[in-house]
């Protein structure tokens, strides 16, 4: 079998008690954290599948509120989770869902609310630590945060792509990999765009200034 890190072999650096349950759990609220910009003022949180079966005894609720709050899976926070949000204000739920069969056992929804924006976000933990996004405000997603990552949402219309790339390769960055879905009806598209370096905030200024850009976010974890 091939590996492609160390970290196929030992796992991720993380507050146990388990890699999918626990530490993937929390990197998936932690990006949520990244991508709303700031810590929710309310949270509800729809569980799927194994994540539904055994969230409390494998600690998933508090690794989630964890990584929503903006703790990594290192954390030595984690534990405190709870008391933490409570203390900042953040109102939060739990409840079950079933998102069907297409979507991995360990998943979750995050319906997300800050001060200005409202976020929906759906991701999987896919062992090891390992986290798919797989959906965000309805637009498919795909990506894994792994990489410095644009995600972007904007009107779908002709010529966008092309300003979005000259702006990225103005600022002296390689593009690795890129995906876009739309949303026909809605008349908007995601993308998220894996880069070869870390991403400037210069880079996100030029991005948010396309006349077309509705919402630019990145990873640079």
């Amino acid at each position: 079998m091939k590996y492609d890190s160390i970290f196929d072999v030992v796992g991720r650096i993380m507050v146990g008690p388990s890699s999918s349950h626990t530490a993937g759990a929390c990197r998936i609220g932690y990006l949520a954290n990244i991508l709303l910009g700031q810590i929710p003022d309310k949270a509800k949180i729809s569980l799927h599948g194994s994540f539904a079966e055994t969230y409390r005894g494998h600690k998933t609720d508090i690794a989630l509120i964890g990584g929503l709050l903006g703790f990594p899976p290192e954390d030595a926070r984690i534990p405190d989770s709870f008391k933490i949000a409570d203390k900042k204000g953040m109102k939060y739920s739990f409840t079950e869902i079933d998102l069907g069969s297409d979507y991995h056992p360990n998943s979750v929804l995050l319906e997300l609310e800050g001060k200005n924006e409202k976020l929906s976000i759906i991701g999987c933990s896919i062992g090891g630590g390992n986290i798919v996004i797989k959906e965000i405000n309805g637009l498919e997603a795909g990506f894994d945060g792994d990489s410095p990552t644009i995600i972007e949402i904007h009107k779908d219309i002709r010529g966008i792509v092309a300003n979005i790339t000259s702006a990225i390769a103005m600022h002296g960055l390689q593009i690795l990999e890129m995906h876009l879905s739309r949303n026909i009806r809605k008349g908007i598209a995601l993308s998220w765009i894996e880069c070869s370096a870390p991403i400037s905030n210069e880079l996100i200024e030029s991005l948010q200034n396309i006349p077309e850009m509705i919402n630019v976010r990145c990873l640079n974890v």
